[in-house]
């Protein structure tokens, strides 16, 4: 533990992940989004253990599951050439044709939240833009956010930076992160990793828990 002005500062990753401080955010795994990551099934496994273990060792769980604005009524003009580009759409009118599962915005089965976690919905790949997440998180004492899900150059990412302007000590886990494009995935992993964002595996993590 470093020290500095009487401040406590956690300086080892057992400090930083200690379970009285710490929250566990699982990233979008929701039908729509989460499948497609090139990693799908190894993340899915990883982050349904460390979730469970999360819950014995008391540290609360949170899911984020995306809620698009209405295209022409509450769209803003950047978003719509964002999604324009995503569907190679050469007009906005070509987006009004596209018809949402509402199965897709469900956590995936696996990874299904229980009574005492909390899902909270975004318009953006930020946990922080227009939601609540950090009140929740300021209200229960929380400094560290271990976060992975899908997808890392997206929402995982931008959160991290955000959480970490915010103050909080934001920890991505590197196997519990995934894309669907796995050239950008390395990319941003790489670029978290060189910008000095505490990086950690799942059994990494789990190992500091066991001794809770």
């Amino acid at each position: 533990m470093f020290e500095i002005g009487g401040k406590k500062i956690a300086s080892t990753l057992a400090e930083i992940v200690d379970p009285k401080r710490t929250a566990l955010l699982l990233w979008d795994m929701e039908y729509a989004i989460a499948p497609n990551a090139f990693n799908y099934k190894d993340i899915l496994a990883k982050l349904k253990d460390l979730s469970g273990q999360a819950r014995r060792v008391g540290v609360p769980v949170f899911y984020s599951v995306q809620t698009g604005f209405d295209l022409a009524k509450e769209e803003a003009g950047v978003w719509v050439r964002v999604r324009m580009k995503r569907a190679k759409a050469t007009d906005p009118s070509q987006l009004l044709k596209e018809k949402e599962d509402p199965k897709g915005r469900e956590i995936v089965e696996e990874l299904k939240p229980q009574s005492q976690d909390i899902v909270f919905h975004k318009r953006r790949p930020d946990g922080f833009v227009g939601t609540d997440f950090d009140l929740m998180l300021r209200s229960k004492g929380i400094g560290t956010i271990l976060i992975g899900g899908v997808a890392t150059e997206g929402g995982v990412e931008g959160t991290a930076r955000s959480g970490r302007n915010l103050g909080y000590d934001m920890v991505i886990l590197k196997d519990c992160v995934g894309s669907r494009n796995r050239e950008l995935h390395d990319m941003a992993l790489k670029l978290m990793e060189q910008t000095h964002f505490d990086v950690a595996t799942a059994s990494e993590i789990a190992e500091i828990w066991s001794r809770k």
